[in-house]
């Protein structure tokens, strides 16, 4: 049997194992995703290129809330996702929110084909290597974070969420607020 048939015939197995691989490390996420309060923390710093060339770090969007999404074109889920994460950053425009998006071990061609076929238009940066990704200590496809204006982790969402919920958007609100405190009340 050629290879190309034998790919043929595993092709079912290898398509259910590819978007198991998005949440195997965590067979609850495996439904709908969780957005918990986080303990009040900064996350590492960063410097990537987004798609177009650019570098990019966090210390830029200082004094907004920002919204960092991990994601990658072979995690199902992710995808998913990726279209409420685009009407999110549309509705936030106009507000002190950052919505980017960290492609997780994909290379810029795949990165950029799937961003133009998503009509995504927030900044996307590559984490070629994976290495933020596992110092921010993301476990899951998706794993998005939320950070309140002085870069502190506020919530992490992990696997799958509607990003653009009434609740979430509610929660974005209130972190602009000055007031807003951590989750845990620190």
């Amino acid at each position: 049997m050629t290879t190309a048939k034998r790919f043929r015939r595993n092709w079912g197995s290898i398509a259910i194992l590819v978007s198991l691989a998005c949440v195997w490390r965590n067979p609850a996420l495996a439904g709908e995703g969780l957005l918990s309060p986080a303990p009040a923390a900064a996350p590492p710093a960063f410097q990537l290129t987004d798609v177009d060339g650019r570098e990019s770090n966090l210390d830029a969007l200082r004094g907004k809330i920002v919204v960092v999404n991990f994601w990658a074109s072979w995690c199902t889920p992710c995808i998913e996702e990726m279209p409420s994460i685009q009407r999110l950053a549309e509705t936030m425009r106009d507000k002190p929110v950052a919505v980017i998006g960290v492609n997780v071990e994909e290379g810029l061609l795949r990165v950029k084909t799937i961003v133009q076929r998503l009509g995504i238009e927030f900044p996307v940066l590559l984490d070629q290597d994976g290495a933020v990704f596992k110092r921010w200590g993301a476990d899951v496809l998706p794993t998005t974070y939320l950070l309140d204006s002085q870069g502190v982790v506020r919530y992490v969402g992990r696997g799958p969420l509607e990003w653009d919920a009434p609740e979430i958007v509610q929660l974005l609100d209130e972190l602009m607020q000055p007031s807003a405190g951590a989750p845990d009340g620190g």
